[in-house]
């Protein structure tokens, strides 16, 4: 094998790498914008629309409930249009030109609620969507031979 062979060889490796990281990047982010949301208390539906996935930065807005409610009546629409709405974000994302993706939630209410003001979420329910995240992408090959 001659050295620009092996060049060659080496690139399309590290293409199929990237491109394995970043699918990566891009499950975890998912994984952690379902379980944030699932996961938010809900009675009007605003905590629960306000999770926000952005590149590069965090989202600095707030929305009102996308599908408006009270008692929790809405939770699940909630949920489906808040997720719905922050996938192409995530599969936005492009390893070659974006550092990160940050998924936000600026519902005034949100810290009270993850330290465990409801009924309906354990405390630190934020954190355990994280870990599910880091869950999703554990043990993803990021060489395929």
């Amino acid at each position: 094998m001659s050295l620009d062979d092996f060049a060659r060889r080496i690139d399309r490796i590290a293409v199929r790498v990237e491109g394995n990281v970043e699918r990566a990047v891009k499950d975890c982010a998912h994984a952690v914008l379902r379980s944030a949301v699932e996961a938010t208390p809900v009675d009007t539906g605003m905590a629960r629309s306000n999770w926000t996935p952005e590149l590069d930065r965090a989202f600095e807005g707030l929305f009102q409930a996308r599908v408006p409610g009270a008692g929790g009546s809405t939770a699940a629409d909630n949920a489906a249009a808040t997720i719905e709405a922050g996938a192409p974000t995530i599969e936005a994302f492009d390893i070659a030109k974006n550092g990160s993706i940050h998924i936000t939630n600026n519902a005034p209410h949100i810290r009270p609620l993850n330290d465990g003001h409801s009924k309906q979420a354990p405390a630190g329910f934020v954190q355990i969507a994280v870990m599910e995240g880091l869950a999703t992408v554990r043990g993803a090959k990021v060489l395929d031979k």
